[in-house]
């Protein structure tokens, strides 16, 4: 009875754990190399704990209907402070910024082809079992 309310409750309580083992990810880090090092790790959590505040506040309101959003209930109060969330601390887009800049610091950029690129590998494999082809033929 309720699937969707219960799913509602199960997809809530799933972005809970993960904003808290963000959260504890991002503390970890701190403590190993500074607030400075975990940079990206805090602005992972800022971004995700905001989009999960929302989310979980927008459920609540879905379930109580238009009561939810009266000011009969606490969740309007709730839904609008949810709103601000991303903006407290920074917009989304500037911590998305640190994290997209965090993460390309691990990768450089190749000429021609990406590495990946499947006619280029298929090219190189060839190459590079030709004797073999050559023996089984």
């Amino acid at each position: 009875k309720h699937q969707m309310i219960q799913e509602y409750i199960a997809d809530s309580r799933i972005d809970i754990e993960t904003a808290k083992l963000l959260t504890l990810n991002a503390a970890w880090k701190m403590d190993q190399v500074g607030h400075h090092g975990a940079r990206a790790e805090i602005a992972m959590a800022k971004v995700y704990n905001a989009k999960v505040l929302y989310n979980v506040v927008d459920r609540a309101l879905q379930v109580h209907g238009s009561l939810g959003y009266s000011c009969d209930m606490p969740l309007e109060l709730m839904y609008r402070s949810a709103r601000m969330a991303p903006l407290v601390d920074g917009a989304n887009e500037v911590h998305k910024v640190t994290i997209a800049k965090s993460e390309l610091k691990r990768y450089t950029a190749v000429e021609g082809w990406p590495t990946e690129h499947v006619p280029s590998r298929k090219e190189a494999a060839l190459k590079r079992f030709a004797h073999l082809l050559e023996a089984s033929a």
